[in-house]
């Protein structure tokens, strides 16, 4: 197929835990069993209790109870039950995509804390990372809360590539009355822009209000929030390049839809600016798929040619997982995707052309293939059945090489920038992470804190190491 593309893990990187929403059973019925109450209702329940217990304590209590009101016997089975539950993580499953074999590495450094440490607002995420000027500008959520949130703010930080571990914060926006998420900055035209998303703030879902954008040319003076693009857009991605002219374009994919519905029809667009805030569809119509596609990620080739990635979480007459796009240079709008979706989930996908003109896919993985539940099911009970499982496994950071369908080859919340001045193949990486060990299950990274964490990256395809 013309459409298909190639794709392989190159290395691993940090752990992570994404961020999702949440809901209350008795709701969920009486709104008519929305995917999000009903799903995330079976997880935070237990999940209140496991950010309040003491873990050690409560298995003790358990051992002993066993004892006293079973057996010894039982006792040693609940210790013998406990023992193989850890043997049981420290195994390493068979991975689902091949590993890359080739001469391309891609070497990531120390890893530096960029969130403030704050006690009433422990969930630092959502970041976004990109130069500007002589500096490194980077952008976040932080709340009390992964969910929905009232108290949630975004916060805008300088730093410099020298430098990684000292962050100035230069603006912090909230509103009181909604949740603020999926920042993400570009520079267009000398200014600095700054996008995100305004949600209800209620735990019980994930309803998008509006985005919104601000810029500035100085990073000290900066524009009032306004809202920009349609009712319940959330921009993903937004790449600037020149045009055949040399005037610089943004190319901005978003979605809008009743994501996590259980009738969920999310609808990906593609559009350009020039000044930002304006944008027009690249081809005849700004719908380039309708499905069950949000989080889309995309590069150009050096060719002009577009590839892209998008999540499919909610699922679509392709199934679930992950679709590949492509589009010519020629006629950008029209994107092809794969006749059936990649099983793999890449949460969180930003995906970037490095030197030597190679796409790498930064995104979250986990070994396991997202479309857990039999495609014979009705789509309804596969959109609950898959998130609720995929939610009970452990998730890592990865990154992928990806090969457009003319070259020749073999077949992991990121955010990346070229820092001012910076060689050719390094970059500087922004993630955020909770601090847990690798085996532990995405619901756990997703109650407890969490901080933004910034590293340097290069590329290569040279056999001598000596510079790291």
């Amino acid at each position: 197929s013309s459409s298909s593309l190639g794709l392989s893990r190159v290395s691993w990187c940090a752990h992570g835990c994404v961020c999702g929403v949440s809901g209350d059973l008795t709701a969920a019925m009486a709104k008519g069993l929305s995917l999000q109450f009903f799903c995330l209702s079976f997880i935070m329940l237990p999940a209140e209790a496991i950010i309040h217990a003491n873990y050690k304590l409560c298995f003790s209590v358990l051992l002993v109870g066993t004892a006293y009101f079973v057996s010894a016997g039982a006792a040693i089975a609940v210790l013998i039950g406990a023992l193989f539950s850890v043997l049981a993580t420290c195994g390493i499953g068979p991975f689902s995509l091949p590993r890359y074999c080739g001469p391309l590495d891609v070497f990531l450094g120390r890893s530096y804390r960029a969130s403030t440490l704050t006690p009433d607002q422990t969930a630092n995420n959502n970041v976004s990372l990109t130069s500007f000027g002589d500096k490194l500008v980077i952008a976040y959520r932080k709340a009390d809360s992964h969910f929905a949130s009232q108290n949630a703010k975004c916060v805008v930080a300088t730093g410099s590539a020298e430098d990684l571990e000292t962050w100035n914060i230069i603006w912090e926006h909230s509103t009181g009355e909604d949740d603020l998420r999926e920042m993400l900055l570009f520079e267009l035209s000398g200014k600095l822009f700054l996008y995100y998303a305004r949600l209800e703030p209620n735990k019980n879902g994930f309803v998008a209000r509006s985005m919104q954008w601000t810029c500035t040319s100085d990073l000290k003076t900066w524009k009032k929030p306004e809202d920009v693009g349609r009712v319940t857009e959330i921009a993903w991605d937004i790449k600037v390049q020149k045009d055949s002219s040399g005037q610089e374009v943004a190319y901005k994919a978003s979605y809008i839809g009743n994501h996590y519905a259980t009738n969920a029809v999310v609808t990906v667009l593609f559009e350009q600016s020039t000044d930002g805030f304006t944008w027009s569809p690249v081809g005849e119509k700004a719908e380039v798929y309708t499905g069950g596609i949000s989080e889309v990620s995309f590069a150009f080739t050096a060719q002009g040619d577009l590839v892209a990635v998008g999540r499919n979480e909610d699922g679509d007459r392709t199934g679930f997982g992950s679709q590949l796009f492509f589009a010519r240079a020629g006629d950008l709008g029209h994107w092809q995707h794969l006749p059936v979706s990649m099983p793999q989930r890449f949460d969180f996908p930003r995906m970037m052309r490095m030197a030597g003109d190679e796409l790498l896919l930064f995104a979250r993985y986990a070994r396991q293939s997202f479309a857990m539940v039999p495609s014979w099911m009705p789509m309804e009970l596969q959109r609950i059945g898959n998130i609720l499982l995929y939610s009970c496994l452990p998730k890592g950071g990865a990154v992928y090489r990806i090969v457009p369908p003319d070259a020749k080859g073999d077949t992991g919340f990121f955010s990346l920038t070229k820092p001012p001045g910076g060689a050719e193949d390094e970059w500087v990486i922004a993630n955020y992470s909770s601090t847990c060990h690798s085996h532990a299950p995405w619901i756990y990274g997703q109650v407890f804190a969490t901080d933004i964490f910034v590293c340097h990256c290069r590329t290569s395809k040279k056999n001598n190491r000596a510079w790291l």
